[in-house]
């Protein structure tokens, strides 16, 4: 990972630790941690304002929060799509060393798992 001093203001927005300054700018350890960084780089005002821009506008970002009949209409979807899934690639019972072999299958519901994580961690950061 490289060092703060050397990102572009759209890699410093993209940072957890940058985004929680600007967001909540009144907790100690992380306003210090930038001011004292500031201090140390006055020649990255320019970027870090730029920055700070950019995190402002995606947190002023609102998405039309979902109903509880859309959210249950997602999980049918996901669920559907699941069974279709083992319909159509039936499992088999292994009880060798070889069972633990990663198989598409798995691949495929740790990938459509993974987005549906993600889709209801966007769905929880924006109903907030």
């Amino acid at each position: 990972m490289k060092p703060y001093s050397e990102y572009s203001a759209e890699e410093l927005a993209m940072e957890n630790l940058f985004i929680r300054w600007v967001r909540f700018p009144n907790d100690p350890p992380i306003r210090s941690f930038w001011e004292n960084w500031m201090t140390k780089y006055p020649n990255k005002k320019d970027t870090v304002e730029q920055a700070r821009e950019l995190v402002l506008i995606t947190s002023e970002w609102k998405t039309d929060t979902l109903s509880n009949q859309d959210v249950n209409s997602i999980w049918d979807r996901i669920r559907n799509s699941l069974e279709i899934i083992k319909e159509r690639e039936p499992g088999e019972i292994v009880s060798d060393k070889n069972s633990s072999m990663i198989r598409p299958k798995n691949i495929i519901l740790g990938v459509i798992s993974m987005a549906v994580l993600g889709l209801l961690c966007l769905i929880l950061l924006y109903i907030r």
